[in-house]
């Protein structure tokens, strides 16, 4: 058999190990892809379950704490509508003030429960749209049942307790309250003034008696004079008749 040539050789073996230093990339960048792709899912998955079952019925108790304070405030506001008198006026618009910052606080407070079931529902559900495994199926359905519950509370406080119906009553008390002290001013100037038109009467009526008896005491001192010179002038009368 003949002998190939060495440079011959050299070129055959040039284009095998070319093949096989290509080959030996590609499997490695197939690699480095299918690894990529199934970190990718990894992550989809765990951040569907970021939310745990646990935080989902903390938030739903939250929400139910948050109503009950509400509901509980705005039904002892209510107790305080009748009202008879300007203290007790006073008192039923300081009642409705807190009670108006407390409720506008637990409100904020609710939200906040709100806001933070919504995003993971949110997330859960567009992941579910493109990775529907029985995992992410799974954690949509409690995160689904407790972002609802929580909405409901929301919505159900929303319906019975309005912050602009307390603020139009807050504003209702405060015209009654100035209506009221501007009746009582009016009133307590129209009793001083009686007091006052009573106070001259009784003066005039002293004086008038006063000088009445004044009166009667100089009629009386004159008429004792009267009397005096009638009997003088009796006996001097007598005296004359005596000696003559």
């Amino acid at each position: 058999m003949l002998k190939q040539p060495r440079k011959f050789k050299k070129m055959l073996i040039l284009p095998c190990l070319c093949s096989i230093t290509f080959y030996l990339g590609s499997q490695m960048m197939t690699y480095t892809e299918a690894a990529f792709i199934h970190e990718t899912k990894v992550e989809a998955t765990i951040s569907t379950a970021s939310i745990f079952p646990k935080t989902v019925d903390q938030l739903i108790e939250q929400a139910k704490q948050h109503k009950e304070v509400i509901l509980h405030e705005y039904e002892g506001m209510k107790s305080k509508l009748t009202v008879s008198s300007a203290q007790e006026l006073e008192q039923a618009l300081v009642i409705w003030k807190q009670g108006r910052e407390k409720i506008a606080t637990e409100r904020e407070s609710l939200q906040k429960v709100y806001k933070s079931i919504e995003e993971p529902y949110n997330q859960v559900q567009e992941e579910l749209k493109g990775n529907g495994t029985e995992s992410n199926k799974q954690v949509f359905s409690y995160v689904n049942a407790g972002f609802h519950i929580v909405k409901e509370n929301c919505e159900y406080v929303d319906k019975e307790v309005n912050l602009q119906v307390i603020d139009k009553q807050i504003q209702d008390f405060e015209k009654l309250l100035v209506d009221e002290t501007a009746k009582q001013v009016s009133e307590a100037e129209k009793q001083k003034e009686l007091e006052e038109k009573k106070k001259q009467e009784e003066a005039k009526k002293l004086e008038e008696k006063k000088q009445e008896e004044a009166k009667k005491l100089e009629e009386k001192k004159k008429q004792e004079e009267a009397k005096k010179l009638e009997e003088s002038k009796k006996q001097e009368e007598q005296k004359n008749k005596d000696s003559k």
